[in-house]
């Protein structure tokens, strides 16, 4: 079934692709003397093991959480748990910055930028329209290239002009 929550596809970063192929290839090179056959296997075997443990370390539970409500649409409870994912990783900028060095992500928009918007969205979907512009305005302030926050802009301008509302006061 389809969901009936707007997302934007995350772009990915091919420059992620280096550090993921450098940690195979080196486990590659760790396993290939002990088993000439099946050292490919065992480094796969290691490497998913160490992304797994990597995204338990790194990744707080409140962001998955947050991502489920608002798939389920229930913004207003997504709302504190999406604030919370923002604020570990304010707390924690080193674990944003080398994601891709970490192996936890490679999206090109760091998670702190897509847990803001995530946080716009759910105040834009429970009503209170002019702090999810204001949200998106700080967005583009810190990330002037994010296209979500430039095109939810525009729909919320267009919107109120169409619908008469004043989102500027």
């Amino acid at each position: 079934m389809a969901s009936k929550v707007a997302f934007v596809k995350q772009e990915t970063n091919w420059f992620a692709l280096f550090p993921r192929l450098l940690a195979l290839g080196i486990l590659c090179l760790c396993f290939y003397p002990l088993d000439k056959q099946s050292f490919f296997f065992f480094a796969i075997f290691i490497y998913f093991l160490l992304t797994l443990l990597e995204k338990w370390l790194f990744f707080p539970n409140v962001m998955y959480e947050g991502i489920k409500l608002i798939r389920e649409a229930k913004f207003e409870e997504a709302i504190p748990v999406v604030q919370q994912t923002i604020d570990y990783y304010l707390k924690r900028p080193w674990v944003d910055k080398y994601r891709f060095w970490l192996l936890i992500s490679s999206s090109k928009r760091s998670i702190t930028e897509s847990s803001t918007c995530n946080l716009a969205y759910c105040y834009l979907q429970i009503g209170q329209v002019k702090r999810s512009k204001e949200i998106y305005e700080t967005v583009l302030l810190q990330y002037p290239e994010n296209i979500n926050a430039k095109s939810m802009l525009n729909t919320i301008n267009i919107a109120s002009k169409d619908a008469g509302y004043n989102t500027t006061n």
